[in-house]
């Protein structure tokens, strides 16, 4: 059986915690603290007087950029990118052009090319480059699925 301190109504009384201990151990802790503080606010400063003298007059060449990297550097407000990409691709959409005039592919308008697929037209096949497109191999079941 251990021994314990027993109080006064005689029953076991709890381990007895040194609270000087605590508060000496917090307040070093705080003082330790502030002193770490007022050295990192010294480098700052030490650090900002030195670079203050190498950034006056010298202007970045990313200074005005619409992206920095991969970063947008545009107010929403004054970009304007997305409404030049809509207007870029309705002008291809909705217009004639070349695709590849050395293999004479040419594009039309959207609306033009559905009515002509729905009335039945087709594109041409490929230009044969030499080689007889090779032929659908019959399946095992006899081509049903």
């Amino acid at each position: 059986m251990s021994t314990h301190d027993k109080d006064a109504h005689g029953k076991e009384s709890e381990d007895n915690i040194d609270f000087g201990k605590v508060i000496a151990v917090g307040v070093v802790s705080l003082v330790i603290f502030a002193i770490a503080t007022y050295w990192a606010i010294a480098i700052l400063h030490t650090e900002r007087a030195q670079l203050k003298g190498h950034q006056e007059g010298r202007v970045t060449p990313e200074m005005g950029k619409l992206e920095i990297g991969i970063v947008d550097q545009v107010p929403f407000s004054k970009d304007r990118r997305l409404e030049v990409w809509k207007k870029d691709r309705a002008l291809w959409l909705n217009g004639y052009g070349w695709v590849d005039r050395t293999h004479g592919i040419a594009h039309m308008p959207i609306e033009r090319a559905m009515e002509a697929v729905i009335a039945g037209a087709t594109p041409p096949p490929p230009a044969s480059s030499g080689t007889a497109p090779e032929s659908p191999s019959p399946s095992p079941s006899g081509g049903k699925p």
